[in-house]
């Protein structure tokens, strides 16, 4: 069967700065390629052996991230496709901001609960990276093989939506969708018969133990509701 592993990349040096960045352009961190080792090594294992395909956004730190991971598995040889369909949400006016900041100067633009209405000062709107989404799994998913293993690298907002949007669920229910941390692992596969896709695995980011981002259990997981339990 075709499955899915959507990997959040690894920690960069735009997370470590306390600002609001999407599509400013960082590389990994240290403690970001020890993540993306780590996240390689969990993989390996499963998929060693198996067809792979790879795709990361045309941003550094994707790259970097999905580089490292191919190089855990003993798989540098695979080509990636690199593509701007899953780069960061452009957050417009708000790049380069601090978190407080933008809930003073625009508190109508909520990237937690209300993601789903969100329209970034000019920047994208959330129907603007949900059609990103749509093009990219018309074009590089929907003519895989059902023994097809896909990694796809990206980012924390795209991700969300990319996730949402190929579990066919309400734009709404995006809200309920937690924040994915570096590198964490959301696994989905295609079910033929029903001709959708199940979670395996949704977030998982136990791989990273003493790696984790600090703090973010306060930040990170902010959802009132149980995304899975709607289903």
């Amino acid at each position: 069967m075709l499955r899915l592993y959507l990997i959040r990349h690894a920690e960069s040096y735009g997370n470590i700065k306390g600002k609001i960045i999407s599509t400013t352009d960082f590389e990994l961190t240290e403690k970001g390629m020890a993540q993306s080792q780590r996240i390689g090594q969990k993989i390996s294992a499963e998929l060693k052996g198996k067809p792979i395909s790879a795709y990361c956004s045309s941003l550094a730190r994707a790259k970097q991230t999905l580089l490292e991971i191919l190089r855990c598995m003993g798989q540098e040889n695979t080509e990636i496709t690199e593509t701007d369909l899953l780069k960061e949400m452009n957050l417009g006016l708000l790049e380069g901001m601090s978190w407080e900041d933008r809930r003073q100067k625009y508190p109508e633009v909520d990237l937690d609960k209300r993601l789903s209405l969100l329209m970034a000062p000019c920047g994208e709107c959330y129907q603007d990276v949900k059609n990103r989404c749509q093009i990219f799994a018309e074009k590089y998913l929907a003519e895989k093989d059902n023994g097809q293993n896909i990694i796809i690298v990206s980012h924390g907002i795209t991700l969300r939506v990319l996730t949402n949007f190929l579990l066919n669920r309400p734009d709404e229910d995006i809200n309920l969708l937690n924040w994915m941390e570096n590198t964490s692992l959301t696994e989905l596969i295609w079910e033929k018969r029903s001709q959708t896709y199940q979670v395996v695995r949704l977030n998982d980011y136990s791989h990273l133990k003493e790696l984790k981002t600090i703090g973010y259990e306060n930040w990170g997981l902010f959802a009132d509701g149980d995304y899975l339990s709607q289903i």
